[in-house]
């Protein structure tokens, strides 16, 4: 048998060779398919692994010796001494769009996470983790319907395609302070390249022909650090139920992203070529978490509520009615296993959970709220008869947006409706289950 240092040293390469292929998944235009993620940094990823997002995303206040929590860097303080876990995660998205005279659906499916925490000490641990911050991806086609183009036997369609990713890579660590205050702190290294790109063409109304053309692409490339902050206060806890006081807290960080626009015009009037490039500004706003988490040895309940200050930090789109607000977002969620320890009856060591979401969005767009809301549902089924290693099965359903429509200008929107199901498999591995184990023969 091999030895347990054997076992960590291919553990980590396995590691280092896997979170590139996850910065590359994330990095697919499959992603997010939405119109919603035409500005700003697109929809922004519901953080945790697989065993939180079937609770409604609630993890701020969870505090687990054997499993790792990402969320909030102060639980990495509860490891043991003889701990090693390592935690990947896939995802896949069906979306069902809807406008007051069109449906439309789109699929994905993409590695979402991979993340691993060890022990360094009596009350010290380490967090290593890769998961996506937010999402671009959407095709939208609107049509001009300005009178004087219209009386010139003239009218124009513009289309719109974009799609990328922004990643962020944290290094965490956690600290017991004292027997009911933990605190941590993650260093964050956001990471991501977004294209949006045009076209404009206008056509004559009786001979179709075009009089003109022009197709633009914009880039923009992010590489920043960042901090994040977090606290985990017990409230209450003996060796019946603990109630878990959590926080955490992200600093505005201004992303500076580099940004490339070039834009070609050409038609029978004219031809021209614009090229620009440089830094611009845009910010990263402070985002505010905190949440209770109880538990017990059978039950486990959670709420979180969260507050990105969005208001006022980068300018509003004049051109097509953004504007950016304040981002509030309530979870809550339940977990319940029968006996985790019932070594007879398998059914009774899975954990069943269950959460609900409602969050209002950074955006009003065209005078409307984008509320979006969900609930989920999941299980945890253990990997062997005895031990902490399970595979964590999730489903979500959640809607946002709205079918109205309406004039910018001379242009008509249409806004949508969005209902989606993600499907989420995460696989949370070792605990203490096989890595310090001595083997011995007969």
């Amino acid at each position: 048998m091999q030895n347990s240092k054997q076992i960590i040293i291919r553990a980590a390469l396995a590691v280092w060779l896997a979170l590139p292929v996850a910065a590359q998944a994330q990095s697919s235009s499959l992603n997010a398919f939405s119109p919603y993620t035409f500005y700003g940094l697109g929809d922004f990823s519901t953080q945790g692994p697989a065993y939180m997002r079937s609770m409604g995303g609630v993890g701020v206040g969870y505090r687990n010796s054997m499993k790792i929590n990402y969320i909030n860097p102060a639980s990495y303080s509860l490891l043991g001494r003889k701990t090693f876990l390592f935690n990947v995660g896939i995802e896949g998205n069906n979306t069902y769009s809807k406008t007051a005279e069109a449906k439309t659906s789109h699929n994905s499916f993409n590695v979402r996470d991979i993340a691993l925490a060890m022990p360094l000490g009596r009350g010290v641990g380490l967090g290593v983790s890769v998961t996506p911050l937010s999402s671009v991806g959407y095709r939208v086609q609107m049509e001009d319907t300005d009178p004087l183009l219209l009386a010139n036997d003239k009218y124009v369609v513009y289309n719109y395609v974009g799609d990328g990713t922004v990643t962020q890579a944290k290094l965490g660590l956690g600290v017991q302070v004292t027997k009911h205050l933990a605190l941590g702190a993650d260093m964050v290294y956001y990471h991501g390249r977004t294209t949006r790109s045009f076209s404009t063409t206008v056509t004559s109304l009786m001979t179709s022909t075009q009089y003109s053309n022009a197709v633009g692409r914009s880039s923009e490339t992010i590489s920043r650090i960042g901090m994040n902050f977090g606290l985990q206060y017990d409230i209450l806890r003996n060796d019946k139920r603990i109630l878990t006081f959590g926080a955490t807290y992200r600093p505005k960080l201004n992303l500076k992203p580099e940004n490339e626009r070039i834009v070609y015009t050409s038609g029978i009037e004219s031809d021209t070529v614009s090229y620009s490039d440089g830094k611009q500004s845009f910010n990263l706003p402070g985002m505010l978490r905190a949440g209770l988490f109880y538990q017990t040895h059978k039950l486990g309940v959670g709420f979180d509520y969260s507050m990105e200050q969005w208001n006022g930090i980068n300018p509003p789109d004049s051109q097509d009615d953004v504007v950016f607000k304040n981002n509030q977002y309530y979870r809550v969620g339940v977990e319940y296993t029968p006996n985790a320890i019932d070594i007879r009856r398998f059914l009774n060591r899975w954990t069943y959970r269950f959460g609900v979401y409602y969050n209002d969005y950074y955006m009003r767009i065209n005078g409307h709220k984008i509320n979006d809301v969900g609930l989920s549902v999941g299980v945890g089924i253990p990997i062997k008869m005895q031990g902490f290693s399970s595979v964590n099965l999730g489903l979500t359903w959640g809607c946002r947006g709205t079918t109205a429509t309406g004039m910018i200008g001379t242009r008509q929107f249409r806004m949508v409706r969005e209902n989606y199901i993600k499907v989420s498999i995460g696989l949370s591995l070792f605990g203490e289950d096989d890595w310090f184990k001595r083997f011995k023969y007969q």
